[in-house]
């Protein structure tokens, strides 16, 4: 079994939590105390009620949906901050809790109740909603750009300081960048699996190649796998 990047104790184990449904429930056995200055990501499938921790009750419950090499980790998370692209780039740990996990490619549904994901083994994240503080927000120039990073393509606007070339500004950012208007598609065997479009956060240090393309060619289905790259990693 591969390792994963998930640990119940804060250190990396093999990933073999054995889950069961009993009276039409799920359950899982899982432990991981809570640690001063990690986020609390609270994730909650879209057919179950959310839950909400004392600690993270008050702060806002949006869409998260994280992509790892073969795993998808998605359901709602406590956001305690105008951006998640801050917090990610803030946290090296993420302690989440009620966490359902998909094992790509062939879909394998999981659930724990707690686990710790490594912030620097991400390729991507699909933001939701809050979108920030527009008081915070420059002005930038927009640049329509094609990222791949493992088996996933990556297609939105880099928003760019005028003046600042799209592959100096990705280099000057933090780990997580942002791409707005964006979507996120899963390929294997040289087919396309999955979309999901949005805000689309990816992992400047794990990009395979990127490519600077024209507005049309972020329409979902116009690039292909792997992509022609001009500008790689």
């Amino acid at each position: 079994m591969a390792e994963t990047p998930f640990s119940s104790s804060g250190e990396r184990y093999q990933l073999g939590m054995v889950c069961g449904r009993s009276g039409g429930t799920v359950g899982c056995m899982s432990s991981t105390s809570s640690s001063v200055g990690q986020v609390t990501l609270v994730l909650e499938s879209l057919a179950e009620a959310p839950s909400e921790p004392d600690s993270v009750a008050d702060a806002p419950l949006v869409a998260f949906d994280a992509f790892l090499t073969d795993q998808h980790i998605y359901g709602w998370m406590r956001l305690a901050a105008d951006r998640l692209t801050d917090v990610l780039n803030s946290q090296a740990e993420l302690n989440l809790v009620n966490v359902q996990l998909e094992r790509l490619p062939a879909g394998r549904m999981e659930w724990h109740d707690r686990l710790v994901l490594d912030r620097d083994r991400l390729l991507a994240v699909r933001a939701g909603a809050p979108r920030g503080d527009p008081a915070r927000r420059e002005h930038l120039r927009l640049h329509p750009l094609v990222v791949q990073a493992g088996p996933y393509l990556i297609g939105g606007f880099l928003h760019a300081h005028p003046g600042v070339e799209p592959r100096a500004e990705i280099e000057s950012r933090p780990t997580m960048v942002p791409l707005s208007l964006g979507w996120l598609e899963h390929w294997v065997d040289g087919h396309r699996r999955a979309q999901w479009p949005g805000t689309i956060l990816f992992n400047r240090r794990l990009v395979d190649a990127m490519d600077v393309v024209t507005e049309e060619d972020l329409e979902f289905g116009l690039t292909s796998y792997p992509i022609q790259a001009t500008t790689e990693s």
